[in-house]
């Protein structure tokens, strides 16, 4: 038996939540909305893997 293919936006998408949410946690700036020098772009890579893996999932339901 083989092991089904990971899809790669999922993965990215779950690894940037995955960043973004361990950074966020140990970041008191980030924790108040206020993204640091180093959070900024963690934060930013997460939401834009995350829209791109919801557009993708909203335009499979539509088809």
């Amino acid at each position: 038996m083989t092991a089904a293919k990971s899809d790669p936006l999922y993965v990215r998408y779950m690894t940037t939540f995955s960043a973004s949410t361990l950074h966020r946690s140990a970041c008191q700036p980030c924790q108040n909305g206020l993204d640091c020098e180093g959070g900024a772009p963690l934060h930013k890579a997460f939401a834009k893997a995350q829209d791109a893996y919801l557009a993708r999932q909203s335009a499979k339901r539509r088809s």
